[in-house]
């Protein structure tokens, strides 16, 4: 008995040595960690919006798709906006960055991860599938054969991804459509 104890003993103090240990690198790493979030971020939105110089986020979205919202100016001049969005795919959230001009035309679309199924989920960050959106305004639909003006052609084996990254660019069209007449005087 007492060499059970003694067992158990040593058992918790090393697993609370390992949470010691884990909680330290975790507080060492997450600056870092989020800091180069950040920077995949921001350099996704220059690839989205190009003529932008500065991006300011918006504050306050209650929203269950849309993350993040920025409005992107090139000397103060409001040029677009960037919106996170985070569709529920066939193997969980997609995040999703999407930049519309000031037309509420899709300027770019880049996904920032998901969980997708390799091969098939997965070939929606491929510029054959995502260049589909360019260009498109308004609601766009999810088509299986030939698309047409308002329609983009979905991944073969993967429409749920298709039509999921379809509901973030629709939101974000929506939503700054909703939003956009607030937001030109921000600073």
């Amino acid at each position: 008995m007492k060499e059970a104890l003694k067992l158990g003993a040593i058992l918790f103090l090393i697993t609370g040595i390992c949470v010691g240990l884990l909680g330290t690198v975790n507080q060492i790493t997450r600056p870092i960690i989020e800091a180069n979030n950040l920077k995949i971020e921001q350099d996704s939105m220059k690839q989205l919006l190009s003529e932008a110089d500065t991006f300011t986020q918006i504050d306050a979205i209650s929203d269950t798709l849309i993350k993040k919202v920025f409005v992107a100016k090139a000397s103060h001049n409001v040029v677009g906006y960037i919106l996170n969005v985070e569709p529920k795919g066939y193997g969980g959230a997609i995040s999703v960055l999407i930049g519309l001009d000031q037309n509420k035309a899709v300027k770019g679309v880049k996904i920032l991860s998901h969980s997708e199924t390799p091969g098939f989920g997965a070939n929606a960050e491929k510029p054959s599938f995502i260049d589909q959106y360019i260009g498109k305004q308004g609601t766009i639909k999810v088509t299986k054969t030939s698309p047409k003006e308002d329609e983009i052609q979905a991944i073969t084996g993967a429409t749920i991804t298709s039509a999921a990254i379809t509901d973030g660019v629709n939101a974000a069209i929506a939503f700054v459509a909703e939003h956009q007449n607030e937001w030109g005087s921000v600073q």
